[in-house]
């Protein structure tokens, strides 16, 4: 080593080859195991086609338009559905119902 401090103070503070290839072999391992994963992850069988599209399967289907704030979250407020359809027929079943009774009664 040389006696002059200032060259020991920057050979003490260089860093050593091996431990610059040892980092690199680490990055580069790690972006192989990276590129491996979104790979993995845009083939794999869970997310075939278009996989950044939210999943709603187990959700089930709900994402109808809403006709008023009001039916928000009630079988009325989907429009053009079954769900709506189904509402507003055994309303109609009721109404019946109800005038049929109206009629009975007198």
């Amino acid at each position: 080593m040389s006696t002059n401090p200032i060259t020991n103070w920057i050979k003490s503070t260089m860093e050593k080859v091996d431990d610059i290839e040892l980092r690199m072999k680490d990055r580069v391992a790690e972006a192989s195991i990276n590129a491996q994963k979104l790979s993995d992850e845009r083939h794999g069988p869970h997310k075939s086609h278009l996989f950044f599209r939210n999943e709603r399967r187990d959700k089930g289907f709900n994402n109808f338009y809403q006709a008023n704030s009001a039916f928000k979250g009630k079988e009325a407020g989907c429009v053009n559905s079954f769900k709506s359809a189904r509402y507003y027929m055994g309303e109609a079943a009721k109404e019946r119902d109800a005038i049929l009774e109206r009629i009975a009664q007198e």
